[in-house]
């Protein structure tokens, strides 16, 4: 398809000029702030450049020692030794960083910005993604995400350790369910975290509902997870590499953790740190890669995240307005998307997601997606690095991997999970669980 790298639209002059990401794991060695500022020098090693030319800064700080109101980006002021023109606060990752950080170099405040995120040092017992194969973690099924996973068995006959239902596992001391999952899952707000009410039931309020209207076939809907993980399992730098392979029969046979969700339909909690640079095409056109021209963007807010529970009526298409917007601004349709990095926390949002990008009526997903493909040879290649599912999700930083993947793609640099030919990638934020979605049009330079 068409990178469209020279059509005049709002956004016209960004670009990507350098990404990165860190050794992704179910736990890693050092601290927070470590793991960012290797991700941080890594994408602008990338980009070939040096901290001196950023003047711009988007990054949640992630330790003590800086402020308490978040996301407080300029904290790292100090860490890397110099003041900045512009700072995103707003939301300092994945496509809204993006787009905040084109906003200000278009409106002349700043020439160069560098984004990134992630955390380390936060999980027990270090497990690195090359290792033992014995810990799954997943965002939100508390001590249920230590499912037991034989190394030399099939990798999704999962078992939990306390041998019951996942979402009933044991917590060591006398602790309460929510004390073994990972902190960005179970925020302090009032009537979520005291009631156990985490992410993944906060999205398992809406996909029950869609569940209960659609009646999908269970096999197919479990596909889609299959496919994703089946990517990851095949991606060296995966934490679920070599897992695989994954079978529906796989998904539908691992734990219990909130109805309707199973072990393997959520996505991994883990450690790593993901990085970008971004500044005018100009610019980056002069840097050592090509670089990933941003076509279009939108974000999409209903209700601030895991506050009030959301409805399935209020959110089930939430995001089309975002889609509206990017693809308007790019002068593109969804059938020119080549690689989809689709925010997979679980697999109703991947459905949901194609749904409101209108590949098929509300209901028709799972037959659709199982026409079509989403793996690497189907009609939509999607998660092409394993996503959030068997790839990483690290919290503040996690959104920013599908970016780092759909830069790596459209530079033809992918590896193993490369799609040929791919000059347009769509990136995809959050979704109806949390009640915002954002999303990500990057091209080809063209």
């Amino acid at each position: 398809m068409s990178g469209s790298g020279s059509r005049r639209h709002p956004l016209s002059g960004i670009a990507v000029a350098g990404v990165a990401a860190t050794r992704q794991a179910r736990s890693l060695d050092g601290n927070s702030v470590q793991i960012c500022l290797a991700a941080a020098h890594a994408a602008l090693e990338d980009a070939g450049m040096s901290l001196d030319e950023v003047d711009g800064i988007s990054a949640r700080w992630p330790g003590l020692g800086g402020t308490v109101f978040h996301p407080g980006s300029v904290d790292w002021s100090a860490v890397l030794g110099k003041g900045f023109d512009w700072v995103g606060d707003t939301y300092p990752q994945g496509a809204p960083g993006l787009l905040d950080a084109a906003g200000a170099i278009l409106a002349g405040q700043c020439s160069t910005v560098l984004v990134f995120g992630g955390r380390a040092g936060e999980s027990g017992g270090a497990v690195s993604s090359g290792g033992d194969a014995t810990v799954t973690a997943v965002s939100s099924g508390g001590d249920a995400a230590r499912a037991a996973v034989s190394s030399g068995g099939d990798a999704a006959r999962a078992a939990v350790s306390s041998g019951g239902d996942a979402a009933s596992a044991a917590v060591s001391s006398g602790g309460d369910a929510t004390s073994a999952v990972a902190g960005y899952t179970r925020p302090d707000n009032e009537f979520t975290s005291c009631w156990g009410s985490l992410t993944a039931a906060q999205f398992a309020l809406v996909a029950q509902v869609y569940l209960h209207r659609f009646a999908p076939d269970p096999e197919l809907m479990a596909l889609v997870p299959a496919t994703i993980r089946n990517a990851g399992s095949a991606n060296p730098a995966a934490v679920m590499y070599g897992r695989g392979p994954y079978r529906p029969a796989d998904v539908l046979a691992s734990p219990p953790v909130a109805e309707p969700f199973r072990l393997l339909d959520l996505c991994l909690a883990t450690e790593g740190a993901a990085a970008m640079v971004v500044t005018s095409l100009e610019r980056a056109r002069d840097c050592p890669s090509a670089p990933a021209v941003v076509l279009g963007g939108g974000s999409e807010w209903y209700r601030q995240q895991y506050v009030d529970p959301p409805r399935y009526d209020d959110v089930a298409r939430i995001g089309a307005g975002a889609y509206r917007r990017s693809f308007g601004m790019a002068g593109l349709r969804p059938d020119d998307v080549d690689v989809f990095e689709l925010y997979d926390i679980n697999t109703f949002e991947v459905v949901r997601q194609f749904e409101t990008l209108g590949f098929c009526g509300e209901g028709e997903g799972v037959d659709y997606l199982a026409e079509a493909g989403i793996g690497l040879g189907g009609r939509h290649p999607t998660n092409t690095d394993g996503g959030l599912l068997a790839y990483s999700h690290v919290g503040w930083g996690g959104p920013t991997l599908k970016i780092v993947e759909a830069v790596r793609q459209i530079r033809g640099t992918a590896g193993p999970s490369q799609v040929p030919g791919t000059e347009v990638a769509l990136v995809t934020g959050a979704g109806s669980g949390a009640q915002y979605h954002n999303a990500l049009l990057l091209g080809a330079d063209r």
